[in-house]
């Protein structure tokens, strides 16, 4: 099963911590991300410094995009799941691509995932509490 990473692992990743950059520096292949997660880092750089942080970063990885089928099981899971509990559309998407091809989602929002049934996420590396 192929390691598919959602922005935030990405942002650990980007501010040096340590525990992700342990678990990052162990794979054996490098993982995917969608092209919505990389626009994601982009839209948070606030100089050129930070926007060129994060092309190096994405550079080894294998960058998903979506197809129109995996754009059709968004919406649907979009529709389906708003109202209720508030789906992201970028989380619909990555959902999406995620159960489209057969990927382990590695992320630490899994409440923002938890009404994409069939999508399997999991926290690769331990989060200390803050505070």
């Amino acid at each position: 099963m192929r390691y598919l990473l959602d922005t935030d692992v990405l942002i650990d990743v980007l501010r040096g911590y340590a525990p992700a950059l342990e678990w990052f520096s162990m794979l054996t292949e490098p993982p995917a991300v969608v092209s919505l997660c990389v626009m994601e880092l982009i839209q948070g750089c606030r100089n050129r410094n930070e926007l060129s942080a994060v092309q190096q970063l994405v550079a080894p990885l294998e960058i998903w995009y979506p197809t129109e089928t995996e754009m059709q099981l968004a919406l649907d899971m979009f529709t389906q799941h708003y109202l209720q509990s508030r789906l992201g559309i970028i989380d619909a998407v990555v959902g999406a691509v995620a159960i489209s091809r057969s990927a382990l989602l590695c992320t630490f929002n899994t409440r923002h995932y938890q009404p994409i049934i069939g999508l399997h996420t999991a926290q690769m590396y331990s989060k200390m509490s803050e505070g």
